[in-house]
């Protein structure tokens, strides 16, 4: 019987560690009899899992009538799809809902259930109903009930506990995304009531100004319909706070129910919101914060970044290092749904992006990826009204290819030879990135609540993501995450923390903060110095102990200039000034002081009082001087600049090295201080990648100490082991007792090669 866990930071399959490489499949796009071609090229591409929705309103067409053998119409035939799936050796995702989205009809939801159910509907803050539904009504919860019994004898059998193949299941969809992308709050009875039973928990008998002790759910629900008033924010406020453990027991009641019915494989929940290049995607994040934080739930992301370059490289990193830093330790970074589409024959995409972007997240310890969508179809007007279901897919309609699909089996190539070595190595990180996940916890709002967000939301995208990510990336800085509330705050573990600082800090955090430097942590904050908690009571505990005498502040998206370390008028907004003793000032608006360091305990720290964006060089070398100052040193030095990241293991190192512009490079490397690779150039031709080996144990006894191509294949027999490259030249040096080579002699000792024939070839001495 095959074994899928995941423990220990990595997806294991019968005790190996696994990189799955998935593909999206919508069986019911595509006609029957093409599912084994398209699987076909599924299995050409490299990949070892194939995923896929399972829409409830496809298969179950009227209450109660369910077609999963595909008698009333081939395409719904799911038993036949996931065993011939099973039958060309496919491990399986499966994602039955019940939401898909997925563009169809109710994103998934039948219509019968809104037709025979209209009480479940999703009543919106202008008491219209939406074809959504409140999650936890008990009329939809029977109805999904009904659902998940009939999918799960489908399912259930074919889990890989049960001689199968499907090793995960996804329950529902991107949850709580309608909602906010729509800015709707549910003020369904139901809804209300249970938003009443959450306030009188949370506050007990100390219930926020202006909140009555009796009739508490009206109060609630006509406060969202008409806000008005002191509590006008606090409901909204409150409302996020609230929906988070919402969705808690709507995930909890799912997985409740599919377990009841055999369920055995770990669940799925998807963190929705990828936008703008993924500087929303922490939204999604904070509204299923307590969905991931159940015990053996498997978190998995959807990443759109439509494009990729050194422009948006550092929030694709951020959010990766989010993510991490509040999923399951168990598990590594998977995403269930990674762009795939959107280069359409004669669009705007970038055919290297597919390949670049998935370099760019394994290098960040991504171990699975799902492929979304691998496959353009058609829909069946029960889908969509809209027939064609095309966005640039690797593979359209009728089975043809676009030309990024060429790219996926060459990757697959490469992370197939390096194989364990690869997926057990982890990414070095020489600086950290804390980040509070409240700060993101605007996914509704209203006219009380709008100034706020527009507040934060520069604050996130200008101070977090562009001045403090950017500038890390770019100065060569790799970097992992905390999110500070939670984390254990250890300057061992953590030496150098960067913080988005703004005005709202819970009390415990800013304490937190405050023996994180005492200890000797070196912290560096940037943007607004806090000066209340979330719930805006004053609390200036981490001002008090940096010994700031006044603070002032310009009007919010204020444009000043700013003189920092030797450059001057440098572009910025929402500039702090401060006084006080402080042992260096390094950045100053006149006479008036914008940022400083303050020795504190056995620690430092750095305070930054404005908004700036590492647009140009020199403001790129403000944040590099900024980590000098407070000890962070840059992990790589390079001679032309490219993307650099290394991962170490046991079993072998390997640096991810990517070439975003559009003319080739050739550029030597650094690691702390000490030139690799021999001293050798990496050759990068225009917008490509590579991940070259360093000290990787090939076989037992044969070690490549470096190359610079990176390994496609691995081959041996009983003569010969052949190891093949992704370019003809290269230079390399190899250690391998026992065996003789072409270019030449090696033995006990390393041996230098100048490879010009695209593979090295390992003759075993007689």
């Amino acid at each position: 019987m095959n074994k899928f866990v995941v423990q220990d930071g990595q997806f294991w399959l019968n005790n190996h560690p696994l990189m799955i490489q998935a593909g999206e499949f919508h069986y019911f796009r595509t006609p029957k009899d093409q599912w084994r071609q398209r699987l076909d090229l599924l299995k050409a591409a490299g990949f070892n899992a194939v995923a896929s929705y399972i829409p409830w309103l496809w298969h179950q067409v009227a209450d109660g009538v369910s077609d999963f053998d595909g008698h009333s119409h081939p395409m719904r035939d799911l038993e036949g799809f996931l065993d011939l799936a099973d039958e060309m050796g496919f491990l399986i995702i499966a994602r039955p809902g019940p939401y898909i989205n997925a563009e169809t009809i109710n994103e998934g939801i039948p219509p019968w259930v809104f037709e025979q159910h209209p009480q479940v509907a999703f009543t919106t803050q202008k008491d219209e109903s939406q074809k959504i539904v409140s999650y936890l009504h008990p009329d939809f919860i029977a109805c999904v009930r009904n659902w998940y019994r009939e999918v799960f004898k489908v399912l259930v059998p074919r889990q890989i506990t049960h001689d199968g193949k499907i090793i995960l299941i996804q329950l529902d969809n991107e949850m709580g995304m309608m909602p906010w992308v729509r800015n709707i709050m549910d003020t369904n009875p139901d809804t209300a009531a249970r938003f009443a039973a959450y306030i009188q928990k949370a506050y007990g008998e100390s219930l926020p100004d202006g909140y009555p002790g009796s009739r508490l759910a009206e109060f609630l629900r006509e406060s969202i319909l008409h806000p008005h008033g002191p509590a006008a924010a606090q409901v909204v406020e409150d409302y996020r706070r609230f929906y988070r453990e919402y969705l808690l027991e709507y995930v909890s009641l799912l997985w409740d129910e599919a377990k009841s019915l055999g369920m055995d494989v770990l669940p799925v929940a998807n963190i929705h919101g990828f936008a703008n290049g993924g500087k929303t995607f922490p939204i999604g994040l904070s509204q299923l914060w307590s969905v991931i934080s159940l015990d053996g739930m498997v978190s998995a992301m959807d990443i759109y970044p439509q494009h990729i370059g050194e422009d948006n490289i550092h929030q694709l990193l951020l959010v990766n290092e989010m993510i991490k830093a509040v999923h399951n330790p168990e598990q590594p970074l998977f995403s269930i749904e990674f762009q795939a589409g959107g280069n359409q024959d004669f669009g705007y995409g970038q055919s290297s992006m597919f390949d670049l972007s998935s370099r760019l997240c394994i290098s960040t310890g991504m171990r699975a990826v799902n492929h979304y969508l691998f496959f353009d179809g058609e829909n069946h007007p029960i889908l969509s009204p809209i027939k064609r279901h095309d966005w640039g897919h690797p593979v359209r309609k009728d089975g043809t290819l676009r030309k990024h699909y060429f790219r996926y089996p060459r990757l697959s190539r490469v992370l197939n030879s390096y194989d364990a070595a690869l997926n057990l190595s982890q990414p070095q990180t020489v600086t950290t990135v804390g980040f509070l996940l409240n700060y993101f916890m605007t996914e509704v709002n209203n006219e009380a609540t709008k100034e706020a967000t527009n507040i934060i939301t520069h604050q996130r995208d200008t101070v977090l993501f562009d001045m403090i990510a950017r500038g890390l990336a770019l100065t060569h800085r790799p970097f992992d995450a905390v999110e500070i509330s939670r984390a254990r705050m250890d300057p061992q573990q953590t030496p150098v923390c960067w913080v988005m600082m703004d005005k709202a800090c819970d009390a415990n955090t800013q304490q937190k903060l405050v023996n994180y430097v005492r200890d000797g942590g070196r912290l560096i904050l940037a943007g607004r110095m806090c000066e209340e908690t979330f719930d805006h009571q004053r609390c200036t505990i981490l001002k008090d102990a940096i010994r700031i005498n006044e603070l002032n502040d310009d009007q919010p998206f204020t444009w000043s200039e700013i003189n920092a370390f030797n450059y001057k008028d440098i572009p910025v907004t929402f500039i702090e000034t401060y006084t006080g003793a402080f042992d260096e000032v390094f950045a100053r608006r006149g006479d008036e002081i914008v940022g400083f360091i303050k020795n504190l305990g056995k620690g430092l720290v750095m305070v930054f009082g404005a908004a700036m964006t590492t647009n140009t060089l020199e403001d790129l070398d403000v944040v590099n001087q900024m980590g000098l100052r407070m000890g962070s040193q840059p992990l790589f030095k390079l001679s032309t600049w490219a993307d650099a990241r290394i991962s170490r293991g046991e079993k072998g190192s390997f640096l991810f090295i990517n070439n975003y512009q559009d003319d080739p490079i050739e550029t030597t490397i650094e690691v702390e201080g000490r030139l690799i690779l021999g001293g050798n150039c990496v050759k990068l031709a225009a917008r490509s990648g590579a991940i070259l080996p360093v000290e990787w144990q090939v076989n037992p006894g044969i070690l490549l100490h470096y190359s610079t191509a990176e390994v496609t294949e691995v081959k041996e027999n009983a003569r010969a082991l052949t190891i093949r490259m992704a370019q003809d030249e290269f230079f390399a040096e190899i250690t391998a007792p026992g065996y003789r080579c072409e270019q030449a002699a090696v033995g006990e000792q390393p041996v230098q090669i100048h490879g010009t024939g695209g593979m090295i070839i390992l003759v075993k001495a007689m």
